[in-house]
């Protein structure tokens, strides 16, 4: 016996309508016997049209109020006479959830209309606000779990920006970024950005309008399929996430999209993809992307939660790229131990393999394939807009941006509308647009740098310019920068890149991740490694080389 969960009303066997209801059903149902009663007395005809027109009107009435109201007449064993949610909502439940809809959805079951049933609807109980009176009334642990994990309070993310710009004054989470209409300060400029351009891969967001990027809320987001193309119909929640759902929010140049061999394509419109068959390819993340070589792991079949498992790890502070700490497992869980799968086995003879190589150097600087490199990145808010100037960059990444810019360009100037974009945690829309772009991007060679006495893959992630332009068309804020503190000192910088002298970044912008581009160590990059391991060890036992120029 399944139990009934708190404030659930006790299901009585029947959805019928209750005494004293309006019941479309059978009063289109008595009409329609009243009608053939009629026809089949042996009347004067000048008395059936008086009698039969009325109610023949009647009908037609209740039959157009029906398509109105969402009251329709069963037909056969069609779904639509099932009783409760299911005479409108006829989904496919897997087992596990095959419970009454009320149990989860509140609403009236036994109303006909739209407006009966759905009083007290809560639509999404998955929903962060929801899901510990919903999907915790049988996952208590499960929720507890993940209302901590940085999956729902983006701390990382949060931390890793507040304090570039604003070193000392590190906040929580994202209830402590500060809503600003009109920003005044850079503190409400730099809320502004990450509240409704940068954080819209949450729980609390249900994604950009692409087909890609569009999911659930709160524990739906991860265990529930919600894609533009999904049917609604499909109700099944799945235990293991599959990757799909992963992408709905690791997608374009940040990690996840690497492991599928994708780096994304610059938004200038002559840097996209070509015409096909007289049509723009699909973009079902809203970007293009060039085709790169997967991970080795993804070639070999296996996905992201053979790795990662949200709800053993990912706790705010507990992320080393390449530890295992990121989840369950990590490198060395399979090519340290024998007998986990077909993985090949390290040599710990070898130079960078040993535990004291380990301590200071990341599997990844020796076996990355490539890596993300975005320089210069450029946000600004625009409160008002020249549309006219953004016409070749209104694929960027965001649909409300895109759908602004181009629907706004088919209008007159005089008819142009201010912009707005959600609060990807509140969903309140507020006016101006976050517009965005870089000065180059590439996506090798591979860059790497210590951080805190250990090497690793870094990127320039913090290589941002705030800007934002107000309704008076007044600069308020120009060029905003991360400000000067330690980071990560690149070993070099690659000639390849061809960045200008005056252009390259400082150590302040350059963080450790851990690109998911793993294949056969580099050559050249291994003897890097290893020339930069020998020095870092001569150095930690008093005997440091001269460093190589």
């Amino acid at each position: 016996m399944r139990p009934s969960p708190p404030d659930a009303a006790p299901h009585g066997g029947g959805y019928g309508p209750r005494a004293g209801e309006f019941s479309c059903y059978k009063f289109v149902g008595a009409v329609s016997v009243h009608i053939g009663k009629i026809w089949a007395c042996r009347v004067g005809i000048m008395k059936m049209n008086t009698i039969t027109v009325p109610i023949l009107k009647l009908v037609l009435f209740c039959l157009i109020l029906s398509f109105l109201t969402g009251c329709q007449v069963p037909v056969g064993n069609s779904t639509l006479g099932k009783s409760g949610c299911k005479r409108c909502h006829p989904v496919n439940l897997d087992k596990a959830h095959d419970l009454p809809c009320r149990y989860c959805h509140r609403g009236n079951p036994g109303g006909r209309f739209r407006k009966i049933a759905h009083q007290g609807l809560v639509s999404h109980p998955a929903d962060p606000r929801d899901m510990k009176q919903f999907c915790g009334f049988c996952h208590p642990g499960e929720v507890a779990t993940m209302a901590n994990s940085i999956h729902f309070t983006l701390k990382k993310e949060i931390t890793a920006v507040w304090e570039a710009f604003f070193p000392g004054d590190s906040p929580r989470g994202f209830q402590d970024l500060p809503v600003r209409y009109h920003p005044e300060t850079a503190r409400g400029v730099i809320a502004d950005m990450l509240r409704r351009r940068c954080l819209k891969c949450h729980v609390y967001y249900q994604g950009d309008s692409y087909q890609g990027t569009r999911r659930g809320t709160g524990c739906a987001a991860c265990h529930f399929e919600k894609g533009l193309s999904h049917s609604p119909l499909d109700h099944r929640f799945d235990r293991k996430v599959p990757d799909d759902r992963c992408l709905s929010c690791h997608y374009a140049n940040f990690v996840g999209w690497d492991f599928y061999g994708r780096f994304e394509a610059d938004y200038p419109e002559d840097f996209r993809a070509p015409l096909y068959k007289g049509a723009n390819l699909p973009r079902p993340y809203g970007v293009e992307w060039h085709a790169m070589t997967p991970d080795i792991h993804q070639r070999t079949g296996m996905g992201c939660s053979d790795c990662h498992d949200p709800m053993k790890g990912r706790v705010a502070g507990d992320y080393e790229p390449g530890s295992g700490s990121v989840g369950t497992r990590g490198c060395l869980t399979c090519h340290l131990t024998p007998g986990k799968g077909s993985a090949r086995i390290m040599d710990e003879e070898r130079i960078g393999h040993r535990p004291v190589d380990r301590k200071i150097v990341d599997c990844a600087t020796c076996h990355a394939l490539w890596s993300f490199q975005d320089y210069g990145r450029s946000l600004t808010r625009q409160d008002i807009p020249d549309y006219d100037d953004w016409f070749q960059l209104a694929v960027q990444g965001s649909s409300e941006v895109e759908v602004q810019i181009e629907s706004n360009l088919k209008r007159p100037i005089m008819d142009w509308e201010i912009p707005w974009m959600a609060d990807k945690f509140t969903g309140e829309d507020r006016y101006g647009l976050w517009l965005e772009g870089f000065s180059r991007r590439r996506w090798a060679p591979v860059v790497l740098g210590e951080c805190s006495g250990k090497l690793y893959v870094i990127r320039p992630l913090l290589d941002i310019s705030v800007s934002y332009v107000d309704f008076n068309d007044e600069v308020l804020f120009d060029n905003l920068r991360p400000a000067m503190h330690a980071g990560c000192k690149p070993l070099s910088i690659p000639e390849s890149l061809s960045i200008p002298a005056g252009h390259k970044p400082g150590p302040e912008v350059w963080r450790p991740y851990a690109p998911h581009t793993i294949g056969k160590a580099d050559t050249f990059r291994t003897l890097q490694v290893i020339d930069w391991v020998k020095r870092k060890l001569s150095c930690l036992s008093g005997r440091c080389a001269v460093p190589r120029t």
